[in-house]
């Protein structure tokens, strides 16, 4: 009889469960040597297939040791995949009684067992080749900087016409303008020479990236996302050479530059877009989508001032991706590129965005995606996500106590993502797009169920009204309110920061990058735009908040190495606890408010010790306080 004892399975994959398109996949089952069987199979197939490949697995003993030796027998069969994504395994085998038996994934302890009824598959992912990022981009620590708002440091300011400049620190504008119109047209100047002068401070973090906000010239949106022109940096936020002299400082610092940009769509007043729409004969016509009557589309069907571009038109692909075009003229600047709306963005225009970047060296391309990227597009389109599904889960477990969700959430990417991917993913708890972390767990209005925390406008909300028979969304009243409710008190702001502690833990050790949004370190808050907007409080510093920050970050420099790849294992799965091992590292996070007992894994029995803590009074390794969290390094 076979026992379970008697198989182990193991690959030839980087990852365990990761293979190269076109590559050699090596599957080995030993069996101990005594066990007879005939007829072993491994049998693969693609998520949602029958079985796409079945390969017979042949004796394959090590040479050069004596068969005498041997206590086990090596069985092994070669496989390779011609398409990308996630394929599951098995293997049968008939006995020496001639019965068919099954050899599958146990629940239980994630090992063999022989079995013919329902059970995990083994996984392995197929990829694109030769896919890898530089070191600098994993284990990194990402700081997101709005430029017009981080800190304005030039003494020679140029005054544009049409601007509505603001005094630093006011109240960005929430209201409607003279022609009813909400505009981003609030400019408090911040500029490149204001995060050069401040990069002593951002280093100080543990910052090892920063991820600048768009600079094109935007004539009326102090954040870029709309360009009047994509080939200029704005005069209010600086030149090209303020832009080489930061990087060039950043570099002999050990911190790298990511630039946002938005190559969706343009802004009205963009000269190209004006052309095209004024006259039916304009070479840059066909850069748009254009109707005979003078519609044309335009971002989300909502913003008119944003028309959209038409990717398949050459001119367009010339003027992005082109020898001349955007990419080129910014890749020797910067050391990658954030790609605003790129869910949008074809597979056409990715890649070439990607190849004309690395031309100038290798650069790293995040996309802001929402949700789930395909696996395919790794490698080919670009590097790395906006890991907002990561953000939802660390709320949905710390907020609601959804532990399912979580843990399937983070096991659903880890499953799916590349290694390589995985380890350049960037990690938020807010950004210019979401409400601020202190109001997501503060403030009012927060989303529950499988909604996004902050997604407090989303129907049905208290600004949605039924008007003359349709739902209409009242903006003027979501924005006053937003106004009316934007201070913490000084109870709620408490304990809010205590839950964020937690928060940031989790960011700062879950696989991926940490990116955190400019002034959550010291206290900012605020509903959506333009409320998480505001300029950097220089003034108003959450010092303790601050430390927090520092000591966190200097953790994970000095512990890099334990966050370079995707080792992840989860340890105890339970609404109050976060608890996961990195390599050498175990993370607890108690969300209660009830001192915990934590059964430590074997390596970290054996020797220990807290290398980080949320609490000065945390003293012991097998229990943890209520609304703290530690993390332990194995020695």
């Amino acid at each position: 009889m076979i026992n379970n004892s008697d198989i182990k399975v193991f690959t030839n994959a980087k990852r365990a469960n990761e293979v190269e398109i076109g590559k050699e996949l090596k599957v080995t089952v030993t069996m101990s040597k005594d066990k007879k069987i005939t007829d072993l199979k491994v049998l693969f197939n693609m998520e949602g297939e029958n079985p796409s490949v079945i390969k017979e697995l042949v004796l394959d003993n090590p040479k050069g040791i004596n068969e005498e030796n041997l206590k086990v027998n090596f069985y092994s069969a070669s496989v390779s995949f011609n398409r990308i994504g996630n394929y599951y395994y098995y293997f049968t085998f008939n006995d020496c009684y001639g019965h068919n038996q099954a050899i599958k994934l146990g629940r239980a302890e994630g090992k063999p067992i022989i079995t013919m009824e329902e059970s995990p598959y083994w996984r392995i992912l197929v990829i694109q080749d030769n896919f890898s990022v530089p070191n600098w981009a994993k284990g990194a620590t990402y700081y997101q900087i709005f430029v017009d708002r981080f800190y304005h440091a030039s003494d020679k300011d140029t005054v544009i016409k049409g601007r509505n400049y603001r005094k630093w620190g006011e109240m960005p504008n929430f209201r409607r303008n003279e022609k009813g119109k909400f505009h981003n047209n609030d400019f408090f100047c911040g500029d490149l020479k204001g995060v050069e002068k401040k990069l002593p401070y951002i280093k100080s973090l543990g910052v090892t990236v920063i991820y600048l906000s768009p600079i094109n010239f935007s004539l009326y949106r102090y954040d870029g996302y709309a360009a009047t022109n994509h080939l200029m940096i704005d005069p209010n936020k600086g030149t090209f050479q303020d832009l080489m002299d930061l990087k060039k400082k950043a570099h002999s610092m050990g911190l790298h530059i990511i630039l946002d940009i938005a190559l969706n769509h343009c802004s009205s007043d963009n000269p190209i877009f004006k052309d095209a729409i004024s006259n039916p004969n304009s070479p840059y016509r066909d850069w748009f989508y254009i109707n005979n009557d003078g519609s044309y589309r335009y971002w989300y069907g909502e913003f008119k001032d944003m028309p959209v571009f038409n990717q398949s038109s050459k001119g367009y692909k010339e003027y992005v991706y082109g020898e001349n075009g955007i990419i080129a003229k910014y890749s020797g600047y910067v050391d990658g590129f954030r790609l605003d709306v790129a869910e949008e963005l074809s597979e056409e225009t990715l890649e070439g965005i990607r190849k004309r970047a690395n031309e100038f060296g290798k650069h790293v391309i995040f996309v802001e995606y929402w949700n789930k990227a395909k696996t395919s597009d790794f490698g080919k389109c670009f590097d790395g996500t906006t890991n907002y599904p990561y953000m939802n889960a660390m709320y949905k477990l710390l907020m609601d106590g959804d532990v399912d969700y979580f843990v399937w959430q983070i096991q659903d990417l880890l499953e799916n993502y590349p290694e390589e991917a995985i380890c350049t993913m960037l990690n938020s708890i807010d950004t210019h797009d979401t409400v601020r972390a202190l109001t997501i767990i503060g403030g009012k209005w927060m989303r529950h169920g499988y909604d996004r925390r902050w997604d407090i406008d989303k129907e049905p909300s208290p600004w949605h009204k039924i008007i003359n028979g349709i739902v209409r969304f009242l903006t003027d009243n979501f924005r006053q309110d937003e106004f009316e409710k934007d201070k913490l008190a000084p109870k709620v702001y408490r304990e809010a920061k205590n839950i964020l502690k937690l928060l940031i833990i989790m960011q700062y050790t879950l696989p991926g990058n940490p990116c955190t949004f400019y002034g959550t370190e010291v206290g900012s808050h605020g509903y959506k735009d333009p409320f998480n907007r505001k300029c950097f409080p220089w003034d108003r510093i959450d010092k303790d908040l601050l430390r927090f920050y520092k000591r966190i970050g200097a953790m994970r420099n000095h512990n890099r190495k334990e966050f370079m790849n995707a080792n992840f294992k989860l340890i105890r799965r339970d609404k109050d606890i976060a608890c996961y091992i990195r390599n050498n590292l175990l993370i607890v996070v108690n969300k209660s408010d009830a001192t915990k007992t934590i059964s430590l894994p074997e390596k970290f029995k054996i020797g220990s010790k807290i290398i980080f803590a949320s609490s000065k009074k945390q003293k012991s390794t097998a229990e943890i306080m209520g609304k703290t969290g530690m993390i332990l390094k194995a020695i």
